[in-house]
């Protein structure tokens, strides 16, 4: 428990906290009223101005991966996961190359999840959907996970509160306004949570510059720093951090060529009420991401330089967030405090959705089973209460950093998503078979890239993978090459002439 912060203030963090969660679970019900038919509770609604996509685009990419992952990564290994924030530029780049050819193709048939767009473009080939449906779900588990193990870093700073007993009571209000309004009511929680986010990102940055003084400082106070600074690396200011090269590239690479092809981003663009509205999403997907960026830099930076005149203690990466905050006190506590329960709402409500819709919707019909619409809601609704309790057990037995839950998901994600939607949507040659066959290489070696982690951090092995890079990037790279060399060697698909239309644009 910190003993430096009163009774009094923690119960007004643990009411801010709280605020956003009721100001959530009162959104997701008062949007249930807007859930007119099962595929406006899947994502098939097309009723949203930019600004309200781009928060909610936002804060389900940023995630308490961003918040309280980003920061610890900052503080333990420096500058090596910066170059991660050109993840921003990463929106743009994504609207341009495939944003109106998704949005194009939501015109074409009743489009409410990726299986749809799937079958749009590969003729609905049951294996894709198949392996696309799988893929996502292990990658939705990850990500689940990481907002799970941030709401309960969060409360069990504050209070030291069992942190099982926290994530379920947290995920029970989750997976209640979730589940009664479906995506419609997520993309409003999730805008909300988005503007929560913004507004402590721009209150953080200038927290920044006057409790340090600026960037000179914070390396000043390293290398000068003794004692209470034994524990940091003075080659993490340096261009790479303090981790291999390697990784700073994985983290430029995976940003930019995975932002435009995350389910975040995909289903948000097919939810855009004009598509001639994208320039303007693009500008404030991009701005609201460029200030959230700022922030967990902010953090991460001012934890470093608090750490290194003896300040603070910081005994895990992933309280970084939490101790800069307390040290800088009341007003920073109210606004950084609720921003990483949004981040991890925000992100939550999203993949439950995606859960659901892969269990009610496109699982069934990769084995050619349909099911009633409304019956799809009701199982939809049930996978995504299992999902969540299944994401707390993944959580609480793995202990893993925020940061490294998330980035597992994100770089399983990216390899579900990039042959379909941006090979296969960039290029006509891209075959039903070649992409099948990428995939199928994908999955396997996802789940070997587990496996191999798990060994290794239970002792049971010490693998390293080739060259130091993570393994999900081999699991991105094997993704894409089988995908392109498959389909060069195979027959090229008869495509609808609608569909060929939309990727013309």
């Amino acid at each position: 428990m910190n003993a430096e912060m009163g009774e009094w203030v923690k119960y007004l963090i643990l009411a801010s906290s709280l605020a956003v969660l009721v100001i959530s679970f009162g959104i997701g019900v008062w949007a249930q009223k807007k859930v007119t038919s099962p595929e406006a509770f899947f994502g098939g609604a097309k009723i949203f101005g930019p600004l309200t996509v781009g928060l909610a685009t936002m804060a389900a990419v940023g995630s308490a991966f961003a918040v309280v992952g980003v920061p610890g990564l900052v503080y333990s290994t420096g500058n090596t996961i910066l170059l991660f924030m050109f993840a921003a530029p990463g929106f743009v780049f994504g609207y341009l190359v495939i944003g109106k050819k998704v949005r194009a193709m939501a015109e074409i048939g009743t489009v409410a999840s990726l299986g749809d767009l799937a079958d749009l473009r590969f003729n609905g080939h049951r294996g894709i959907k198949l392996i696309l449906s799988l893929m996502l779900f292990i990658g939705c588990a990850m990500y689940l996970s990481a907002q799970v193990e941030a709401c309960a870093k969060l409360f069990e700073n504050l209070f030291e509160w069992n942190k099982l007993v926290i994530s379920v009571v947290i995920f029970a209000i989750l997976i209640a306004y979730t589940v009664l309004s479906g995506e419609i009511g997520g993309i409003l929680t999730q805008a909300f949570q988005g503007f929560v986010i913004v507004l402590a990102g721009l209150i953080f940055t200038v927290a920044f510059f006057t409790v340090t003084g600026g960037f000179e400082p914070v390396l000043a106070a390293i290398s000068d720093s003794r004692g209470g600074a034994a524990d940091l690396d003075p080659a993490a200011m340096t261009a790479w951090g303090s981790l291999p090269g390697v990784y700073a590239f994985a983290w430029v690479m995976l940003p930019t060529l995975g932002i435009m092809c995350q389910p975040q981003v995909l289903t948000r663009i097919m939810m855009l009420r004009n598509p001639r509205e994208l320039p303007k999403l693009s500008l404030y997907a991009v701005s609201t991401n460029v200030i959230t960026g700022m922030m967990v830099m902010a953090i991460g930076y001012c934890a470093i330089f608090l750490a290194a005149n003896g300040l603070v203690e910081i005994d895990h990466p992933d309280k970084a967030v939490f101790k800069v905050a307390d040290y800088l006190g009341l007003v920073a506590q109210l606004f950084v405090y609720p921003a990483v329960l949004a981040a991890a709402l925000s992100t939550s409500s999203l993949f439950l959705s995606l859960a659901g819709n892969i269990v009610s919707r496109d699982l069934p019909g990769s084995f050619g089973i349909t099911i009633d619409p409304v019956r799809q809601v009701t199982v939809s609704r049930i996978a995504m209460s299992v999902m969540g309790i299944a994401a707390i057990g993944f959580a609480s037995a793995s202990g893993d950093m925020v940061a490294i839950l998330g980035t597992y998901g994100f770089g399983t994600l990216a390899a579900a998503t990039f042959p379909i939607f941006i090979i296969g949507l960039l290029w006509k040659g891209a075959t039903s078979r070649g992409v099948m066959t990428g995939m199928l290489a994908a999955l396997l070696a996802t789940v070997s890239g587990v496996t191999v982690e798990l060994l290794n951090r239970f002792g049971h092995t010490d693998f390293a993978w080739p060259g130091g890079v993570p393994w999900y990037v081999f699991v991105m790279a094997t993704a894409i090459l089988v995908s392109i060399a498959a389909s060069l060697l195979t027959t090229r698909d008869l495509l609808d002439r609608r569909v060929e239309m939309a990727m013309d644009l």
